[in-house]
């Protein structure tokens, strides 16, 4: 049982005049914790990012840009990396812009919108990520079975087309996982804020 329980645990029992200071306090931690949540979630999305970036300079994929060359997707693949950048920095942008607004919210049901704006976005940037790996999916069986590399030379399109779309559900899988584990948790203990915010606003 955490603090903000506790304090809840002795307001039920207070008179009226000290229920409301113990009102305002409660609501101000439920703030600050949400502020901390979503100040998080920022910082592991700009983490994320900033990896993602340094990946390209610290692993050799001369191999691979030269494989996707001979297979013809090159561009696509390049031109989809240029413009999910700037995607990206705008979910950056609205993290910080969440952050920011909770944090000089004194409001309740604007504080309860802002906590479920900010679970959508989150909700949305999972998707976004998602979906980007289904795209990339698609556009490397094209070139596969197209122009096949390698030892698939001689296999039929209709099974790298299969092969791919099992590497593709499990790699969604893990994706998924991994999101879930990152922001999940947060999310969650958001949700927690909320429903205590939901049941402050209906005694008040």
């Amino acid at each position: 049982m955490d603090l903000l329980d506790n304090y809840k645990k002795a307001w039920e029992n207070q008179p009226e005049e000290i229920t409301r200071i113990s009102t305002s306090e409660i609501y101000k931690m439920t703030q600050a914790k949400s502020s901390s949540i979503v100040k998080w979630i920022f910082v592991i999305g700009l983490l994320e990012f900033a990896f993602m970036i340094l990946s390209t300079f610290v692993f050799d994929i001369s191999n691979d840009e030269k494989i996707l060359v001979e297979m013809e997707i090159y561009e696509f693949v390049q031109i989809s990396q240029y413009l999910t950048i700037p995607v990206l920095f705008y979910f950056l942008f609205l993290f910080y812009k969440n952050y920011k607004n909770i944090s000089s919210i004194d409001n309740t049901k604007k504080l309860m919108t802002k906590i479920k704006k900010t679970r959508r976005t989150v909700r949305n940037y999972v998707i976004f990520n998602l979906l980007y790996i289904v795209y990339l999916a698609a556009i490397i069986t094209f070139g596969m079975v197209m122009t096949p590399q390698g030892n698939l030379e001689n296999t039929p399109g209709w099974i790298i087309v299969l092969i791919m779309m099992l590497v593709t559900i499990i790699m969604l899988f893990l994706f998924w996982g991994f999101y879930q584990l990152l922001y999940g948790i947060l999310l969650n203990k958001l949700n927690r804020n909320y429903i205590e915010l939901a049941k402050l606003d209906q005694e008040n």
